[in-house]
C-alpha cells in the first residue's frame, strides 16, 4: 500500500467539509448529553428521593443509591476524557482540512479487540487491505467519539470498508459509511515507521505537521 495512501480511490466522493462539521457536532453532542445525564443522576435523584420517602417510599432508595453511584462515578470520567476529546476533536478536523476522503479501503483485518463485546480493550489495532492485496501497516485506532462502555468499541459496519483522509506513516482519519462513524489511527509502533515518515518529500511532512500528524497521539 503507498505510504501517503493514494493507491485505492474512492468508488465516490465524499464531502470533507461536511463530514468534518458532522464529527465536531457528534463530538459535542456526546460529550454534553454524558455530562447532563450523569450530573442528573448524581444531583437530581438525592432530593427526589429524599421526597419519595417523605411520601412513604422508603424502598426508592434501593434504586436511586445505585443511580447516585454512577452518576457521580460517570461524571467524574466524563470530566476527566474531557482533554483526550479535546485533542482528538482538533487533531481530526485539522486532518479533515489537510486530506480528503478520497481513499476506500474495501477491507480491514481487526486485532487486538476483534471479539470483545464485555469490557473494552487496552488498544485496538487493525490493518487496511486495497483490491490489490496491498496492506498498511499495524494502525492503532480510537473512535470518534468514544463508545460507551457497554457497546461493542468497534464502530459498526468497519468491516465493510471504510473511507481513509490522512497519510499513514503519520495518521488519519478514518469514516465508516455504513454507520457513519469515524476514527483516528496513527501506527501501531511509531518508531518502526519512522523511517518512513524521515523519507517523506518535504510537501508530505509540511502537509502532516498542518494536519497535527507530525507527532504520536495514541
Amino acid at each position: 500500500m503507498p505510504d501517503n495512501m493514494q493507491g485505492t480511490h474512492a468508488p465516490g466522493s465524499l464531502d470533507t467539509a461536511a463530514l468534518r462539521g458532522k464529527l465536531t457536532t457528534r463530538m459535542w453532542w456526546a460529550g454534553i448529553r454524558n455530562t447532563l445525564i450523569y450530573a442528573l443522576m448524581a444531583f437530581a435523584v438525592p432530593p427526589l428521593g429524599a421526597a419519595a420517602n417523605r411520601a412513604g417510599m422508603s424502598w426508592i432508595f434501593i434504586i436511586g443509591g445505585p443511580m447516585i453511584l454512577i452518576g457521580i462515578f460517570g461524571l467524574l470520567a466524563t470530566l476527566k476524557t474531557i482533554p483526550l476529546a479535546v485533542l482528538l476533536t482538533r487533531t481530526c478536523r485539522r486532518t479533515l482540512t489537510q486530506y480528503s476522503f478520497d481513499t476506500f479501503c474495501p477491507q480491514i483485518t481487526r486485532v487486538d479487540g476483534a471479539d470483545a463485546t464485555k469490557g473494552r480493550p487496552k488498544s485496538m489495532t487493525l490493518t487496511l487491505h486495497t483490491d490489490q492485496g496491498e496492506e498498511s501497516p499495524l494502525m492503532r485506532m480510537n473512535p470518534v467519539p468514544r463508545r460507551g462502555p457497554w457497546r461493542n468499541p468497534w464502530p459498526e459496519g468497519i468491516e465493510n470498508g471504510v473511507y481513509i483522509a490522512g497519510d499513514l506513516p503519520f495518521g488519519a482519519v478514518g469514516y465508516v459509511p455504513s454507520s457513519g462513524t469515524f476514527f483516528l489511527m496513527q501506527p501501531d509502533d511509531w518508531d518502526a515507521t519512522e523511517h518512513a515518515r524521515n523519507q517523506a518529500a518535504p510537501d508530505r511532512v509540511t502537509r502532516a505537521q498542518a494536519a497535527d500528524l507530525a507527532r504520536r497521539i495514541l
